[in-house]
């Protein structure tokens, strides 16, 4: 199946009927985003898009829904430092101590089970129509465990790790679930000791890549260090499970995260070249961020992006 889709926040649901515009451009596939930053509760700020009204509504109109999350709180609560300090992460420094910023320590089974446990609860409370679930570390430039059990995997094979142990988690009970490893930011590199399991499927957002040039192109040094990178996630995920997030309709980011929001700075020939580049590798499972997009955004700008992006998702065989 083409997955073609969007992700969205509630707010982005504002003044505007997304359900009606998905079917009226042909895609498939809605995401669900509760915001990025700070460590936050998933489900409050979901509010209404996580109900079980909103979500048969998706489905009556015949669309999927998924959840994107930044989920560190869910997925290790704060309060459990209180009874199981060791569960958080030793920051980098070595006279820094445990504390309850950033993700979690792998280097304990019992901090792994609770995380697994957790993600495995909030993914049937989610319930995605899909079976794919998305829980992502906290948005920060040094999230991840320095400990002596820790030291020897990068931010990338921890994200693995935790992915492994959800997935581990949720197929007692849902044989068709499977977890994204998204490569992001600290995580964008592929891992190098960890191996993801049979339903770990890899996740590409490329927060950092440049949109001037085409992700392929190989006279942009920057997107050829990240088509590189691509390259090599390959190697250790399967192309045909990969799924692209990408910011091409991201009004959130070209605004720099702040209102009024201006249109993504991303001309139709880029994205439709990096379309087809993700697609020659055999991916057929395509997200963008298009946060922003709201009622005020579609009166203001108009929604001509949008309606090239889809054409060019259509276009493909």
């Amino acid at each position: 199946m083409l997955r073609k889709g969007v992700v969205l926040t509630p707010d982005d649901f504002i003044g505007v009927d997304w359900l009606a515009k998905f079917k009226e451009l042909g895609l498939n596939t809605l995401g669900l985003h509760s915001g990025g930053g700070p460590g936050h509760n998933v489900l409050e700020h979901l509010a209404n898009c996580a109900s079980i009204e909103f979500q048969n509504n998706v489905k009556a109109a015949g669309i999927d829904y998924e959840y994107e999350l930044h989920a560190p709180h869910d997925l290790l609560p704060r309060d459990v430092f209180a009874t199981h300090p060791e569960f958080f992460i030793q920051p980098m420094g070595h006279k820094k101590e445990r504390g309850t910023t950033g993700n979690w320590c792998g280097g304990t089974n019992a901090a792994l089970d609770t995380i697994a446990a957790n993600g495995a609860n909030l993914g049937h409370r989610l319930n995605p129509s899909t079976h794919r679930h998305f829980f992502w570390g906290e948005d920060l430039n040094d999230g991840w465990c320095h400990c002596d059990k820790c030291a020897q995997y990068s931010p990338s094979d921890q994200n693995l790790k935790t992915a492994n142990a959800i997935a581990d988690k949720l197929a007692e009970t849902d044989p068709e679930a499977s977890v994204g490893c998204i490569a992001y930011h600290q995580t964008i590199d592929p891992p190098e000791l960890i191996r993801p399991r049979r339903n770990v499927f890899l996740e590409f957002a490329p927060i950092h890549r440049c949109y001037e040039h085409a992700i392929d192109d190989p006279n942009c040094a920057i997107n050829r260090q990240q088509w590189k990178t691509l390259l090599g996630l390959l190697e250790v995920f399967n192309a045909d499970t990969a799924h692209i997030l990408e910011y091409w309709l991201d009004s959130s980011k070209f605004s720099g995260w702040k209102k009024p929001a201006k249109k993504p700075e991303c001309r139709p020939e880029i994205v439709q070249k990096d379309i087809e580049a993700y697609y020659r590798l055999g991916i057929r499972s395509f997200t963008t961020f298009a946060v922003y997009m709201d009622g005020v955004y579609f009166d203001t700008h108009g929604d001509q992006e949008i309606k090239d992006y889809a054409a060019i998702l259509n276009a493909l065989h």
